[in-house]
């Protein structure tokens, strides 16, 4: 065993930041990203499909390998001479995004709100970093490529073309309110203060009834609040306003200029089109995503004549399409329940199992290294079973694969033992507790954010835990033969109850808890009766921490046994919605059942009660802003600190920048501003190594403060 190459192999997979895998060139050769691709489809169908002359969206949670497939399609269109491409990572952009310097002399005179010039120049500064960043891209390649030599155009000059570009650059980059912005802004400034008004006029009438003078004492104290950034994204909520926002914001921006240099430029040197690679998007706000469609891709599919194309990556069920037309776009999901799709669930895993198989054969034989020197094949234990359960284990991410591996190698390889299929299950354990379900507690207990983020995670926390009490209840009557009939009567002890199915309409509740994988979604079915439902599956790491079998039992009877009744959840995920959520409306602020939802999403969620407000699914959060109020606020970090320090406890060694972006996913300029913040406070030591890189560590009050056994951050 080469436990060196084994490590390596883990990190490569587990690794975040655009997969270009420079960093294991000296084991590779170049062009690693080539060396180690791998297509989640024969025939290389993915990146065919992203090397097609169509926009394209590229879907798949996080880790699926989006950013992979996006290096290894730029790799093959760097070797054609007809085609630039250029790469922008959305995020990291946002990230850096740098202070915006607020000048509030005459905004009063003008009749905008502090906060609504704040949030739209933040926003402007946003798209115009994005925009920059592109038309950096594009002069940068343009000089790579030497396109001056084959200049063919006769209308323009090549170093004026370029000239423009720049001062267009220039241009946008020195952002400033322009006055045909000022009427919008007007209007969303008078927006915000009668909302504000209408929310303290009616908590002053609840705690009126509710407390008298000292409840109304507090309310009036909690009307001296300035205003929030996200008040402003809420006012975003009526489309008619920001239609007329993302209009104004649009015309902020001389997109026909763009458009015409980069045609110029195209066909002025003999070019087919550019392509233009944006990853990450759907990290963005909702809002922020709305903008960035509207005003930066849309633009550029919609009015270029062909000559640029789009290939956007995303999250499923988090994209906006805007004014692109789907119908003409291309969209390809890389999570394995919309790949391997197929008619029986045997079927689809075998498909998923040779994916896990082909992709972790090719890392290994990269790296000089076989399979079978790690792993403990045998006639009992085939190969094919190994890579079924690595498959089960990670859901076919190829990140969370390296997150196992990294855990086999501390509790295997490192020891000279080989991978066996109980230590895959053990690996899966404590990647689900000592990471996936850390998520829920850390960041609600340390996370500086909007209450209404810490309420959304909580609320999720409640529903999974629903999920595992129904799993636990039907393995209880399984047992006790309540439910089934002679169906289960062969299976023991622990029937398996991993897997459950609900009515499609209920994909967006458990969309949050899937993203985290928590859950994931594993097949379209029938049920008995013949609806349509969709069938889910319980991470194994969570099934082997609450002591629950994974997977159905072996042979042709139990070939549809999700389908038993027994395993239909969406009775019991109403009911929790019901006792959690209600419907609200913004103006009178009248309540109603989550049962009327439908009849509320066909009027367009207006109030039946006042006409004039419209309504939106509310959580009921009394006992959690209790909960909440107890923390302690002068411990809580931004959530990308929590990332760094989570990082580091979980590796347990010092770390350049470099070496915890890739684990996080952000930039190392992002880490290395937050570890110096970090090392101000106090939670973080950096000191240079022995090559002179600065590296950061924990220090004791660090690891004592969030990370403590006995801490547990009440005030």
């Amino acid at each position: 065993m080469e436990l060196d190459k084994f490590s390596k192999i883990a990190e490569s997979l587990r690794q975040y930041r655009r997969a270009e895998l420079r960093d294991f060139e000296s084991e590779t050769g170049a062009k690693p990203v080539d060396q180690l691709y791998v297509d989640p489809l024969p025939g290389d169908a993915v990146l065919r499909s992203v090397l097609s002359s169509n926009t394209t969206f590229l879907l798949g949670r996080k880790g699926t390998g989006k950013s992979t497939v996006f290096a290894r399609a730029q790799s093959a269109m760097r070797e054609r001479k007809d085609i630039i491409s250029i790469y922008i990572d959305v995020k990291s952009l946002y990230d850096v995004l740098d202070t915006v310097d607020i000048s509030p002399e005459d905004l009063e005179s003008k009749g905008i709100s502090a906060v609504a010039y704040r949030s739209h120049m933040l926003r402007k500064v946003m798209l115009g970093k994005v925009i920059v960043e592109m038309l950096k891209e594009i002069g940068a390649v343009c000089e790579k490529l030497s396109l001056w030599d084959r200049w063919t155009g006769v209308r323009r000059n090549y170093e004026d073309l370029l000239s423009s570009l720049g001062d267009i650059r220039d241009r946008i980059k020195s952002a400033k309110l322009d006055l045909h912005e000022i009427p919008v802004l007007q209007r969303i400034t008078h927006q915000l203060r009668l909302k504000k008004q209408q929310e303290t006029s009616l908590k002053r009438d609840q705690a009126v009834k509710i407390g008298g003078k000292a409840s109304l004492a507090k309310v009036e104290v909690l009307t001296d609040i300035a205003e929030s950034l996200s008040d402003f994204d809420k006012t975003l909520d009526d489309s008619d306003v920001y239609n007329e926002y993302s209009d104004v914001v649009l015309k902020s921006f001389p997109f026909s200029e763009i458009i015409e240099d980069i045609q110029s430029l195209i066909f002025g040197a003999g070019l087919v089109r550019l392509v233009a690679f944006f990853d990450d998007f759907s990290e963005l706000s909702f809002v922020d995503q709305r903008l960035f469609v509207d005003v930066v891709l849309s633009p550029l599919n919609n009015s270029s004549n062909e000559a640029v194309k789009l290939k956007v990556a995303g999250y499923p069920g988090r994209v906006y399409y805007g004014k692109i037309d789907p119908g003409k776009s291309d969209t390809i999901s890389l999570d394995f329940s919309d790949l391997y799709e197929a008619t029986e669930v045997q079927e689809m895993e075998r498909s998923a199992s040779s994916y896990a198989s082909r992709l972790l054969g090719t890392r290994f034989k990269v790296f000089g290294v076989d399979l079978a020197s790690y792993f403990d094949f045998s006639s009992e234990t085939t190969r094919e079973d190994i890579m079924r359960l690595m498959f089960q284990a990670s859901f076919n991410v190829p990140r969370i694969m390296g997150h196992l591996l990294h855990l086999l190698y501390l509790d295997r390889i490192s020891k000279g033992q080989k991978i066996t299929g109980a230590s895959i299950r053990l690996a899966s354990r404590k990647y689900y507790e000592n990471t996936i379900s850390k998520y829920f507690d850390r960041l609600n207990r340390y996370a500086l954010e909007p209450f209404e983020n810490k309420l959304d995670r909580h609320n999720q926390s409640q529903l999974l835990a629903c999920l595992i009490s129904e799993a636990k209840d039907v393995k209880r009557r399984i047992i006790s033969k309540e439910v089934g009939g002679d169906y289960f009567k062969d299976l023991g002890q622990n029937p398996p109850t991993s897997h459950f199915t609900v009515n499609p309409g209920l994909e967006d509740m458990l969309s949050s808890l899937e993203s985290n994988f928590f859950v994931s979604r594993y097949k379209k079915m029938r049920a008995k009766d013949n609806r349509e439902v969709i069938s889910y599956s319980l991470f194994l790491g969570l099934c082997e921490s609450e002591r629950m079998s994974w997977g159905y039992p072996e042979g042709r009877p139990f070939r549809h046994y999700f389908q038993q009744r027994c395993f239909e959840y969406t009775r019991a995920v109403h009911q929790f919605l019901s006792s959690n959520q209600t419907i609200r409306c913004n103006t009178c602020g009248m309540c109603h059942s989550m049962d009327n939802r439908e009849k509320f999403e066909f009027f367009k969620w207006r109030c039946p009660d006042c006409q004039e407000g419209i309504c939106s699914i509310a959580n009921l959060s009394d006992d959690f802003k209790e909960e909440v109020a107890l923390l302690n606020k002068d411990i809580m970090l931004e959530p990308i600190e929590l990332d760094i320090i989570s990082a580091l406890n979980e590796e347990q060694r010092d770390m350049r920048a470099g070496e915890i972006s890739a684990l996080i996913d952000t930039t190392h300029q992002m880490v290395g501003r937050r570890t110096s913040k970090l090392k101000e406070m106090g939670l973080v030591d950096k000191e240079p190594d022995s090559e002179g890189r600065v590296r950061s560590s924990l220090t004791p009050r660090c690891e004592a403060t969030y990370f403590g056994r006995s801490n547990d951050n009440l005030s």
